[in-house]
């Protein structure tokens, strides 16, 4: 799998963030992160894109992928990581009671592997897409505002850590062997569908991924931008 995560080149701080297992990052400066590993159930890879421009949003997309690294290995289906989604969503709002906090939130998009389901899950408009051979398939649901010509806007209809009950999307399908790409709207928002479905399709995962790296970048990288890129490979 690959891993990556970036503040661009117009935001000054990262307000997203990645997990994969127990590990979290939300660097600057971006590295792409490679990892090979026979994970144990549940596995847990999720991106975090906090609320652009309120203060705190660095801190919510950071807490929240931190304490679902925590919650994740007691899951074992949608439920769990439904409730589990609202207690970080409860706790992120008690947070943002703090002044210089106030209004923080963050989106949400993962993938969850149990001993014999995917479960992708997702709140806001951070996207996971399911990945097979050249054709690249939306699996999650953006929680935003439709334009005129039914195109998602940047304007969320929920997120963690406003307050209010969340209702998290989850799809669950048979474990097979796989490859799933969680991002922001940093990368989804500044790319055509077919250049990144050109990007994915790549045999090579790291050519791949610097092409989406690339490419966010010369189309202005206006955004924090990241990326978990995640191969399901059979026993």
């Amino acid at each position: 799998m690959r891993a990556f995560t970036d503040t661009g080149l117009r935001r000054k701080r990262n307000e997203d963030a990645v997990m994969v297992g127990g590990w979290v990052s939300q660097t600057h400066n971006g590295v792409l992160v490679e990892m090979r590993m026979q994970p144990g159930s549940p596995f847990v890879c999720a991106v975090c894109d906090g609320m652009g421009g309120h203060v705190g949003g660095d801190v919510a997309s950071r807490t929240a992928l931190s304490m679902i690294a925590t919650m994740s290995p007691g899951w074992t289906g949608g439920d769990d990581i439904s409730s589990s989604l609202s207690y970080v969503s409860d706790w992120l709002y008690d947070m943002g009671r703090d002044t210089e906090l106030a209004g923080m939130g963050t989106t949400i998009a993962g993938v969850c592997l149990t001993a014999d389901e995917v479960i992708v899950f997702n709140v806001g408009d951070s996207r996971v897409y399911s990945v097979a051979g050249e054709t690249l398939t939306q699996v999650s649901v953006d929680d935003a505002v439709l334009d005129a010509a039914g195109r998602p806007t940047n304007i969320i209809t929920q997120s963690l850590g406003q307050g209010v009950p969340i209702a998290a999307h989850l799809t669950a399908t048979p474990l097979q062997p796989g490859s799933y790409l969680m991002c922001s709207d940093g990368v989804h928002g500044q790319m055509e569908h077919h250049d990144l479905q050109a990007a994915t399709a790549c045999n090579d995962r790291g050519d791949g991924s610097a092409i989406i790296i690339g490419t966010a970048r010369a189309n202005g990288a206006a955004d924090n931008f990241s990326f978990v890129l995640l191969d399901v490979l059979a026993d």
